[in-house]
């Protein structure tokens, strides 16, 4: 999976993660957990910044830059 694919695949999945996953702090880690292993596939997290401010969040947790 390129870092394009990644991004289109995580942006398709995160309205998925927020109307299945409920619990908002099993949600936050479950987050950071897909975010680094999309980003372990070699997607770019700065890619997704400013989607939402639970991403944003996940990848301040996981040191993503600005960009």
């Amino acid at each position: 999976m390129g870092w394009r694919g990644g991004t289109e695949l995580f942006r398709e999945m995160w309205p998925l993660v927020q109307s299945h996953v409920k619990d908002d702090d099993f949600r936050a880690e479950f987050l950071k957990d897909l975010l680094a292993l999309f980003m372990d596939c070699d997607m770019d997290g700065v890619d997704l910044r400013r989607i939402h401010p639970e991403i944003d969040r996940a990848l301040d947790k996981l040191d993503v830059g600005e960009g």
